[in-house]
C-alpha cells in the first residue's frame, strides 16, 4: 500500500500551504464559486457549505480530478479539503476514485463542523456517486488510521472491501473485522516493497464484469 508519511517535514510539505492564513484565503476564493454540494448525513450550521470544482489544477495535474471543500463564507476561509483523483485500472474493469490529499482544520470554531465530516463525504459522497474508492499510494499515520475506519464501516453496512496489490493484480477478499487487521500488515509495510498495495472499498464485486 501507500508510502506512509512518518517524516514530519515531509508532512508538513504537504499540508503547511492549507494552514497558511493567506494561502488558505486565496485557496477560498478559488474554490468559493464551486458547485455547492448536499451530502447525506451531514447538517451544516449557516455560513458553511461543501462546494466542487473540477479539473482546476488541470494544468500541474493530468489524471482527470476535481476538490472537494468545507468552506465558510462569514470568515473566508478553508476548514475542509479534499483533492480526487479518477484513473482507469483494466484488471479491475472500473474507474475508482482516489483521495490523494485530505486536510482539515485544527482551529476550534470549525471542530463542530468537522466532525464525522470526512468519513460523510467518503461514504455518502464518493462512494455513491462513483461506486469504488481506492486508497492513495502515500499515506500519513492519521490517514491510514482513517481506511482502516472507513473498512470497519464498510463491512457493516455490507460493502465489498479488498486488498489490492496492483503489480501482481493479487485481490484479497476482506470480509470480517478479524480480516482487517490480518491484511494491515501486507497492506502498510515496509514501503519499499509495499508501494503497489492498496485498499479498496466498492459497492459491487471486483474485478467488475
Amino acid at each position: 500500500m501507500p508510502v506512509k508519511l512518518v517524516n514530519a517535514v515531509k508532512v508538513n510539505e504537504v499540508f503547511a500551504h492549507l494552514s497558511d492564513g493567506i494561502d488558505n484565503s486565496t485557496l477560498y476564493s478559488e474554490l468559493a464559486r464551486g458547485q455547492e454540494l448536499v451530502v447525506v448525513g451531514l447538517t451544516l450550521s449557516p455560513g458553511y457549505r461543501i462546494v466542487r470544482v473540477d479539473d482546476r489544477l488541470s494544468e500541474k495535474i493530468t489524471q482527470r480530478h476535481f476538490e472537494l471543500a468545507l468552506i465558510n463564507d462569514v470568515s473566508e476561509d478553508v476548514a475542509y479539503y479534499n483533492r480526487v483523483v479518477i484513473q482507469s485500472d483494466h484488471f479491475l474493469n472500473c474507474r475508482p476514485v482516489t483521495q490523494v490529499l485530505v486536510w482539515r482544520t485544527q482551529k476550534p470554531k470549525h471542530r463542530k463542523e468537522l466532525h464525522e465530516l470526512a468519513g460523510l463525504i467518503f461514504l455518502n459522497y464518493l462512494l455513491e456517486k462513483y461506486d469504488v474508492i481506492v486508497s492513495d499510494m502515500n499515506q500519513t499515520h492519521d490517514g491510514m488510521s482513517f481506511w482502516q475506519a472507513r473498512m470497519y464501516d464498510a463491512l457493516i453496512y455490507g460493502l465489498k472491501v479488498y486488498a489490492y496489490d496492483m503489480i501482481s493484480c493479487e485481490l484479497h477478499n476482506i470480509a470480517s473485522e478479524d480480516d482487517v487487521g490480518r491484511y494491515e500488515q501486507w497492506l502498510w509495510g515496509d514501503p519499499e516493497h509495499y508501494q503497489q498495495r492498496l485498499a479498496i472499498i466498492s459497492k459491487f464485486e471486483l474485478p467488475a464484469k
